[in-house]
């Protein structure tokens, strides 16, 4: 018996709606994105890479059912909410935005169609433009506190996706690195 049929790591007795594995408001069985990572269910079941799948939301090879972090922002699942509870579990970069409705999941002003890869390239979650994708760097926003740290450091002025540390998230400041030029005029 499965208590969790749609597989998005509720039970079924807990889940509002058990068949709608993103928790978009569309069923699976009619839905094109079963995993809302914007990645069509047929080209993921289609494109003979074993990392993509319909119920795995960063393509990490872990399915989302049994995944601590389905969007491999370096929060757990269980505390990844917004600041009125939202569920932020689909939203990579934490910007309001799920992965699914975003055109830049990691927040680093370059597209995920023109990302290494394109959209649905490992790359499209490289915050920081290092090569190194998030789920294996240990330090996101290349500032030289690990990621870890600025989880856990308790300081609300460091943050994973705050590359200068300014209490400002990278996605809502105009100048990231504090240089005093603005982003959009930066290459």
């Amino acid at each position: 018996m499965d208590n969790d049929d749609d597989n998005d790591g509720l039970p079924d007795d807990l889940d509002q709606n058990p068949n709608d594995h993103d928790n978009d408001g569309i069923d699976d069985a009619e839905d094109n994105d079963d995993d809302g990572d914007g990645i069509d269910d047929r080209e993921e079941t289609e494109d003979g890479d074993d990392n993509t799948n319909i119920y795995d939301h960063d393509n990490d090879g872990i399915s989302d059912a049994v995944d601590l972090d389905r969007d491999n922002d370096g929060i757990d699942n269980r505390n990844d909410v917004g600041p009125n509870g939202e569920d932020y579990t689909r939203d990579h970069d934490n910007d309001g935005m799920d992965d699914a409705d975003d055109d830049d999941d990691d927040n680093d002003d370059i597209l995920d169609v023109d990302e290494v890869g394109g959209a649905t390239g490992a790359y499209r979650y490289d915050h920081d433009n290092d090569g190194i994708w998030d789920m294996t760097d240990t330090d996101d926003d290349n500032d030289g506190l690990s990621d870890w740290f600025e989880v856990n450091d308790g300081n609300s002025l460091t943050g994973q996706f705050d590359h200068d540390n300014d209490g400002v998230e990278d996605h809502e400041d105009d100048d990231d690195d504090n240089d005093g030029i603005i982003d959009i005029f930066e290459a």
